[in-house]
């Protein structure tokens, strides 16, 4: 009798088992999805940014000593003729001699990672930190050019420096914010004395989560395998594109101007953007760093390069792996783990003073 009734409980338990496991994987789809979109923590991020500890660090970083004293001024950059475009920047420390760009990560902006320049201000007097809003996003203004998005903030960025006169400057590249430098590293490398990536963004994984989240998204005539598209039907106008998550929160804190500007824009030009700027990055899927193939990799050389990781090896969309194997690929670099603010500091400080130029 014992015997029955364990054989028919374990019977029980499998059934159950094998129900949860049916249900999880098959009948809650839907809540997985969702779970997996955007928006859980801010509409520029999503959850699979916050899965390390470098996010306290760089968004909406908690102010160190001093910080509070560090003076700063904001400029609007125009670009043009080069780039259509015009760049909000913020500058610390704006008498300092050492310039040091800080490129966010994500869809970032000045208003979530303009805390983590003003405490690498605060922690190093003698270095002029910028930061910048990168093209659609945060406060400067809406431009869909006709090259992948990397590529366009690479161009970008090369004609911010050269309007601000720093080169050849420091750049600190966070995750994404690390492809657009790449991009200056391999077209311009006249313009930099140093670069910093931290952390260097590879592999499958990422190429087709960030491809889907940043871009295809928008595009139903892409099949998605990590989320469902942002909206039920295609997209006809830019009206449409306004009313979601990313770009609705662009117009809420941008002039009745850049709105104007948004909302002026071609679909057409819009989702040609998105359609190249996903497929490029899902060209170089296993390549070393998403956006860029090995050869133009290796092929980098500027003064040095250091690669920071924050010791996570569950992060798929940073492995550790891809930013050892970027060091025997980029000249004159070298890779640290520096998870918090203290060694990030500790490491990049006399990176920064030794290589850049006296």
């Amino acid at each position: 009798m014992i015997y029955c009734l364990s054989r028919r409980t374990l019977q029980t338990m499998l059934l159950v088992l094998l129900y949860l496991q049916v249900h999880t994987t098959f009948g809650d789809k839907e809540k997985k999805i969702i779970d997996l979109q955007n928006d859980e923590m801010d509409v520029t991020l999503f959850r699979g940014a916050a899965n390390n500890s470098y996010f306290p660090v760089y968004f909406n970083a908690l102010p160190v000593k001093g910080a509070e004293h560090v003076v700063s001024v904001s400029h609007s950059i125009n670009l043009r003729p080069e780039r259509n475009v015009t760049l909000h920047v913020e500058i610390y420390n704006p008498t300092s001699n050492i310039p040091l760009i800080i490129t966010p990560g994500g869809n970032g902006d000045t208003a979530g990672f303009g805390g983590f320049a003003r405490n690498i201000a605060a922690s190093a007097p003698d270095m002029k930190v910028i930061i910048y809003d990168r093209r659609n996003l945060g406060q400067s203004e809406v431009s869909f050019g006709s090259q992948p998005q990397m590529i366009e903030e690479g161009e970008d960025l090369h004609i911010l420096i050269k309007r601000l006169g720093i080169a050849p400057a420091v750049l600190y590249g966070i995750s994404s914010g690390g492809r657009s430098n790449l991009i200056v590293a391999s077209r311009y490398p006249e313009d930099i004395a140093a670069l910093i990536i931290a952390p260097l963004t590879g592999g499958p994984l990422a190429a087709t989560r960030l491809s889907e989240e940043y871009f295809f998204k928008y595009l139903h005539n892409k099949k998605l395998s990590t989320m469902k598209h942002i909206t039920e039907e295609p997209l006809t106008s830019l009206h449409e594109v306004a009313e979601t998550p990313l770009w609705s929160a662009y117009l809420e804190r941008n002039s009745a101007e850049k709105q104007q500007r948004f909302l002026d824009a071609d679909i057409s030009d819009f989702l040609a953007a998105m359609k190249a700027s996903g497929e490029h990055l899902q060209t170089t899927r296993h390549q070393t760093a998403l956006g860029m193939n090995d050869k133009e990799l290796a092929a980098i050389n500027i003064p040095a390069t250091l690669i920071l990781h924050h010791t996570a090896y569950t992060d798929y969309l940073h492995p550790v792996t891809n930013s050892r194997a970027a060091t025997t690929l980029i000249k004159n670099s070298s890779f640290k783990f520096a998870p918090h603010l203290p060694e990030i500091l500790e490491e990049t400080l006399p990176f920064i003073r030794k290589h850049y130029p006296k």
